[in-house]
């Protein structure tokens, strides 16, 4: 009768909701798996943490109606990319411990568009099994998903009195967060509780934290070998196999495990929870010095344990995360969160556009009264230093080709990270999640990394030109002749670049408007077809601002020239293929915005894909996205022949 129950709910669920009916199966499936590989693996730790419970039990006044009292006054912060499996795991658990917690505030990291899709029946199968319980839901809206910044965003959305923070890597093994609240409500004091930590292996471990190797540490550069090992004399995991637990025992750290109490206590002057500085969750144990150099007791238990899904003792990647963490740890020396004048180190080593936006990032924070630094490949250092009243500093590696884009970026925070003098806010010039799944911008994120409002408005500082300059570029023109609309045909790679048989398009629409279409470009640059003339020289910046000025407009790429264009406020006509203007697009930042910019997007399913190569056609050399739109063409001509003659 139970199995003919099961399918026909199960049918029923399929012909409503079956997607729901999908997921709640491999919800299911996931749960029954882990109960079994629980008792399989931690049945013997169980056991003793049993005897515990039992033992605390008998000497302890709390009675279960004091602890549902408590549960209905508590709020509970899980985080999670995807949170689905370690959020069932924790309702599970509650159900069975038969506890109804005030809510449970879920952080979805899932980068998806649009958003809260995919956790949306998840939820709804949530409630069914805690029909009390509160489920909040808060997007992570940050483009780089880092668990001091994640756990602070649902600290935020609590409304309790008594916050427990889950986190993202602990699930609850039987009878902890019954017993968590037996041991606030026995400890009746300034005290935080945590959960006793059990690693992968079922070994009940504790980690330790001493910054003193890292600050021993005199190499101005690592590689990933020796932030490694670096790493692992710093932080380290001491394990005991179990026996009689003491139900608590005071601590004065911890960083892993769940924790919670008061909200109260939980803060300090800064009104943050965590540390949002750090990139790793080392930011926990940085959390437990402060805690207790403000004299708050720490105790952890020995009758609750959860079980931690980290098989390293951070989160970090790579290694140099950690160290750049420990050393936080060592500055903060226990007391509250300090902004230490707001440094910021801007890390933008390349390619030439994100660094053309960066310095305005940079401009920005500046003027809202925050000491910055760029760091930029060594080669382009005079470049950067084209845009006045920015501090350039270089870092010691090549500009790199696309291909090898992301090591070189790693080698690039890894140094500035590391360098001794390194301030506590490192901003980071592309995100390791990609702008396509969270629909965000590149502006947005260098923004975000600058610690600066979304909504902010780039200054358009321009490079400072000379009259030599002025007059170099009268000359280069007038050679050519009037009416010219320039176009920077070639980006990073081929399928950035404009193909022939749209330049010809282009080029039918510009002599239509009576102009010339010039190329320009560095001089290894090759000329292109369907053009009148080409400017293929190195020039700085400065110089060509200058040649830019004297043109009707400029015909770009996804490349620098047309987050330049964009400095300099002058006509724009913007052709997108393997990328999208809604994520690279920096036009809309600016606050000067007389001129008009056409973006031409990418008109194929695939785009933006974001890839070196053509993916839904290999054997070709170009973006199929790419597209001449000749009635919008003829508007932007007519607009800027209107202009002029008015």
């Amino acid at each position: 009768m139970k199995a003919s129950a099961k399918r026909g709910l199960k049918r029923i669920l399929r012909r409503t909701a079956p997607r729901l009916a999908d997921r709640l199966t491999v919800v299911l499936r996931a749960t029954r798996g882990s109960a079994m590989r629980n008792a399989a693996r931690f049945g013997n730790l169980i056991a003793h943490v049993q005897d515990s419970q039992a033992a605390f039990d008998e000497h302890s006044r709390v009675t279960d109606s004091d602890v549902a009292a408590l549960a209905a006054d508590t709020s509970i912060v899980i985080v999670g990319v995807a949170p689905f499996d370690n959020v069932s795991i924790f309702v599970d658990e509650l159900r069975k411990e038969k506890l109804d917690v005030a809510e449970i505030v879920v952080v979805d990291a899932t980068a998806e568009q649009p958003r809260l899709v995919a956790i949306r029946d998840h939820v709804a199968a949530w409630r069914r099994r805690l029909p009390l319980t509160r489920f909040k839901v808060a997007t992570y809206t940050l483009q780089d998903v880092r668990f001091a910044e994640a756990l602070s965003q649902g600290w935020r959305e609590t409304q309790h009195e008594n916050v427990w923070i889950v986190g993202r890597f602990d699930v609850p093994l039987d009878g902890c967060f019954t017993y968590l609240l037996k041991t606030q409500l026995e400890q009746k004091s300034r005290t935080l509780i945590v959960s006793g930590a059990v690693g992968p292996d079922a070994a009940l471990r504790w980690i330790t934290v001493d910054p003193a190797p890292v600050h021993a540490q005199s190499a101005e550069v690592l590689d990933e070998e020796q932030s490694a090992a670096l790493l692992a004399r710093a932080v380290t995991a001491n394990k005991r196999q179990p026996g009689k637990l003491p139900p608590t025992e005071r601590v004065r750290e911890f960083s892993e495990g769940i924790f919670g109490g008061p909200r109260a206590l939980m803060t300090d002057g800064s009104g943050q929870l965590l540390d949002t500085r750090f990139l790793s969750n080392l930011a926990v144990a940085d959390f437990s010095q402060r805690l207790a150099a403000r004299g708050v007791n720490i105790v952890r238990s020995g009758c609750a344990y959860s079980r931690s899904m980290l098989e390293k003792f951070t989160d970090a990647s790579p290694s140099w995360e950690a160290i750049y963490d420990l050393r936080r740890i060592e500055s903060n020396s226990g007391s509250a969160v300090r902004d230490e004048g707001e440094v910021i180190e801007i890390v933008c080593p390349f390619h030439r556009g994100d660094m053309v936006i960066a310095t305005q990032v940079a401009a920005a924070a500046a003027a809202a009264g925050k000491r910055v630094r760029l760091h930029v490949a060594e080669a382009l250092v005079p470049w950067a230093k084209e845009f006045a009243g920015i501090h350039v500093e270089s870092v010691p590696v090549p500009v790199a080709a696309a291909e090898n884009t992301y090591p070189v970026l790693l080698a690039s925070y890894q140094y500035v990270s590391l360098r001794h003098d390194a301030a506590p806010r490192v901003a980071r010039c592309h995100p390791s999640r990609s702008l396509s799944d969270t629909g965000r911008n590149l502006v947005e994120y260098m923004l975000e990394e600058a610690g600066l409002p979304l909504e902010t408005r780039l200054p358009n500082l321009p490079p400072t030109s000379t009259d030599e300059q002025r007059v170099r570029a009268r000359e280069v023109v007038d050679a050519i002749g009037e009416d010219v609309v320039f176009v920077h045909p070639l980006g990073g790679w081929s399928l950035k670049s404009i193909p022939p048989h749209i330049m010809a398009g282009l080029a039918e629409e510009v002599h239509r408007a009576g102009c010339k279409l010039i190329q320009i470009g560095a001089a290894t640059d090759r000329r292109v077809a369907h053009t009148d003339g080409a400017i293929l020289q190195n020039f700085m910046p400065s110089q060509w601002k200058e040649i830019l000025a004297l043109g009707r407009a400029l015909i770009g790429v996804d490349s620098w020239t047309s987050h330049f264009a964009a400095i300099l406020d002058i006509p724009q006509i913007c052709v997108y293929g393997s990328t999208h203007p809604d994520h690279v697009s920096s036009k809309r930042w600016f606050r000067s915005q007389t001129s008009p910019c056409l973006n031409l997007g990418p008109v194929v399913n695939c785009s933006p894909c974001n890839s070196l190569t053509c993916i839904s056609y290999p054997e070709r050399d170009y973006c199929t996205g790419y597209t001449v739109d000749r009635p919008a063409l003829q508007a932007f001509f007519s607009m800027l022949s209107a202009v002029r003659q008015h």
